[in-house]
């Protein structure tokens, strides 16, 4: 008995914080499963999925989720076991349902990953098969059909910066959260831009990136948002097209060519786009001392390798001192409301967010960033100054 327990214990620990029912569920078929390890007509890729299930766990450490809730079913491989069982028809249960939303989309993970496997890209088919299955989340499908119908995340959110269109090769991006949450920041760069004579236009009606959409696995409505925006990009021909959110970036840059829409213009984010402008000498920055720490976003950093640019840009403000946190660039750490989480797990999501946050406060009582959604999540918790690197940058033109 021991040696059949001990035999079985990866199982036991990767469902220990399921219902009961649900994990004599799951002992109950595991054991008289047939030998048939992939199942047929699945969106997931099983057998990755199946990869993730059996290894090690060796990127436990690095996951947000794990070090939030200090439990295996929230690990990489804890989650992969659970998505395993799901796409096997082991079981149904709303609380395994439920785990295949608890994933910060960091990719942390695969930076220690032997297959380069992102946890988020396995889950991501999965959630396809929730939604054919018909188990989504109830609050999920509100947030799909609500961006759907007013084409972004937040309801009742603007999808306008409220500029008169105009003939520019340059199209700033502001992005949903910048528009609704982090509207400073979107200003901050357009004052910017006009003090560097930038000719520059944005469209009178932005549709979001897609995202979320892309995320929660609704394919369909992805499409039709990807076909829209490059549509609208191609028709204006732009040439650039600068975003102040690293999510939307990666997303016209790396996933619109996947599904065989290929962006003309340049996409660049903005402390890209404004590291030109000083060494261009457009802007000048004035001396002013001050000291601040800068927080990697996750989009920016692993998916977009963008980290050297915002630091050089912060250094071309002289009398600005640049701290660094203990976790900076690829193997930087999660603001904890990445991939949606804040929605699917609000406290594991706070979690996340405080212990990043005291982090960077041990480095510097003033946190730049360069994302909106981080923006967002820091500000939720402590009483400090976070400022968008667009922002700081202006802080230092208008002083």
């Amino acid at each position: 008995m021991f040696d059949t327990m001990r035999k079985y214990l990866w199982v036991i620990k990767a469902i220990s914080k399921l219902r009961l029912s649900t994990q004599k569920e799951v002992i109950t078929n595991f054991l008289t499963a047939e030998k048939k390890y992939v199942p047929d007509n699945t969106k997931a890729d099983v057998s990755d999925i199946l990869k993730c299930a059996l290894c090690p766990n060796m990127c436990r450490f690095d996951c947000p989720v794990l070090q939030a809730t200090k439990s295996e079913t929230y690990s990489p491989a804890g989650k992969a076991r659970i998505a395993y069982f799901l796409e096997m028809g082991r079981f149904t249960s709303d609380d395994a349902v439920d785990l295949m939303y608890a994933c910060a989309g960091c990719s942390a993970c695969q930076r220690w990953c032997p297959f380069n496997f992102s946890v988020e890209d396995l889950l991501t088919g999965v959630r396809k098969d929730i939604i054919g299955k018909g188990l989504v989340p109830s609050a999920l499908m509100s947030l799909k059909e609500n961006l759907v119908k007013n084409h972004t995340i937040y309801e009742g959110g603007t999808t306008s910066l409220g500029l008169t269109p105009r003939k520019a090769d340059i199209l700033y991006f502001a992005g949903c959260t910048t528009l609704n949450k982090t509207r400073k920041v979107a200003d901050a760069t357009l004052k910017i831009l006009e003090k560097a004579g930038i000719n520059f236009t944005a469209l009178p009606e932005e549709w979001c990136c897609g995202a979320p959409l892309s995320i929660l696995g609704f394919d369909k409505d992805f499409k039709k948002f990807a076909k829209h925006n490059t549509k609208m990009f191609k028709e204006e021909g732009y040439k650039t097209i600068v975003c102040s959110c690293p999510e939307c970036a990666y997303i016209f840059k790396e996933v619109y060519p996947l599904i065989g829409l290929k962006m003309d213009a340049d996409i660049v984010h903005t402390s890209q786009f404004l590291l030109t402008l000083v060494k261009e000498g457009k802007i000048t920055l004035k001396e002013r001392k001050e000291e601040c720490v800068y927080h990697d976003p996750c989009a920016l950093a692993r998916r977009l390798h963008i980290y050297e640019e915002p630091r050089a840009l912060l250094k071309y403000i002289p009398g600005l001192t640049l701290n660094e946190a203990q976790f900076t660039k690829e193997e930087t750490r999660c603001c904890g409301m990445g991939g949606i989480l804040n929605v699917t797990n609000p406290e594991i999501s706070l979690s996340i967010t405080k212990t990043r946050s005291s982090e960077l406060q041990k480095a510097s009582p003033c946190v730049v960033t360069a994302c909106p959604t981080c923006e967002v999540a820091f500000k939720r918790v402590d009483n400090y100054e976070v400022l968008d690197i667009s922002e700081l940058v202006l802080k230092f033109l208008e002083e």
